[in-house]
């Protein structure tokens, strides 16, 4: 089965992640084409995980009617059976495209909740539900907001969870060795409890809140670093204000990493802060990782991982509570192997990319039988 998703960019993101990892976990028979509009930092390891990328120009913002008709032109060629839309405005020129080329329903992934669309997004989206599409939900909180906000018309939306391959573990001598080679890349001294974050640097990471957190850690708690894993508009932004609240020496601006999940044995613990979420992807390497997490209870944090036995969560925009947390983190070392151990046996039963791909191929299966039921 020939199976197109759309995406509008191939740079940093979770909706990237997800098809790269579909991509590689991919049954026989499945052959996945990757339409975007412009290039990024995933379009190598895409390709390499098995796909046919297209770069597929846009001229328009917003609506464009002429990206409509690009992507109808190429599934022609490509001899598309399936569409997958990934992102509002992917999803929305897809499923247009899908009326010009016959290929309706459209499978369509919601990556984050209702409350986090704009007016225009949420009436869009509601279109989309009421129309010939499958929708597929990366958690059950998204779900379940996007019932609440659109009620009998989101009736079709099932939850498809995020997952991701399995990374094997690594040994005491290598988490040392990828420790030291990393602290003399970063310029900071390999001792310590290590923490990292992984992300774009944007404003939904809520970047501002873990470092005024950090700020606020008391004298005596144990020695620490920080490394930002990502890249994003606010890296100068945060870079100054590490430096105002007197954090330069402890926190790194690593960039993004092609290699992050590789480099998580480095680490001794991962921390978001986000304000809204869905099931982000980094949430799973850590977890994959055996890794503990202290995070923000938003969006499908909560459901995905058990407080107190798999993470310590925090309520989002409180630097006081987060501060409270790693502190509880930097200063327990059986904690932290407890959570650690909660968090992979979680993702070993729960969120696994093969079970994903499983159920995303049998919702491709739904929308080829359901076109032609009504031929």
């Amino acid at each position: 089965m020939r199976v197109a998703h759309l995406i509008h960019g191939l740079g940093l993101g979770g909706a990237q992640q997800v098809i790269r990892f579909l991509v590689a976990a991919r049954s026989p028979g499945f052959e996945h084409f990757v339409y975007s509009c412009h290039g990024g930092v995933f379009e190598r390891p895409i390709a390499a995980a098995g796909a046919t990328v297209r770069i597929v120009p846009r001229r328009l913002p917003k609506l464009d009617p002429f990206w409509v008709l690009a992507l109808a032109r190429q599934m022609r060629r490509d001899r598309i059976e399936v569409v997958h839309g990934h992102l509002f405005g992917d999803s929305l020129h897809g499923y247009f495209a899908c009326r010009l080329t016959g290929l309706l329903p459209m499978v369509m992934t919601l990556h984050n909740s209702a409350d986090a669309r704009t007016g225009l997004q949420l009436r869009g989206y509601r279109y989309l539900l009421g129309g010939r599409t499958l929708p597929v939900a990366c958690a059950e909180f998204v779900r379940q907001s996007f019932v609440e906000q659109h009620g009998e018309v989101a009736r079709r939306l099932v939850t498809i969870a995020n997952g991701i391959p399995d990374r094997p573990a690594a040994a005491a001598g290598e988490r040392a060795g990828r420790r030291a080679a990393l602290a003399a890349e970063l310029g900071l001294p390999p001792g310590g409890v290590w923490l990292a974050t992984l992300g774009r640097l944007a404003e939904q990471k809520g970047y501002e809140v873990l470092l005024a957190a950090l700020a606020l850690l008391p004298p005596q708690t144990p020695d620490w670093r920080l490394a930002l894993l990502g890249d994003g508009k606010l890296r100068p932004e945060l870079e100054a204000l590490a430096a105002r609240l007197g954090l330069a020496g402890r926190v790194a601006f690593a960039g993004f990493r092609e290699d992050a999940a590789a480099l998580l044995p480095a680490f001794d613990a991962v921390v978001f802060s986000s304000h809204f979420e869905g099931l982000p992807i980094a949430l799973l390497e850590a977890m994959a990782a055996a890794l503990p997490v202290v995070s923000t209870a938003v969006g499908g944090i909560p459901a995905a991982l058990e407080d107190e036995r798999e993470v310590l969560l925090t309520p989002p925009r409180d630097p006081p509570a987060l501060a409270a947390a790693i502190a509880r983190l930097l200063g327990d070392g059986e904690l932290r192997r407890r959570l650690g151990a909660g968090a992979r046996q979680r993702y070993e039963r729960e969120f696994h990319a093969d079970a994903m791909a499983r159920r995303y191929e049998a919702s491709y299966r739904q929308a080829a039988a359901e076109r032609a039921g009504a031929a």
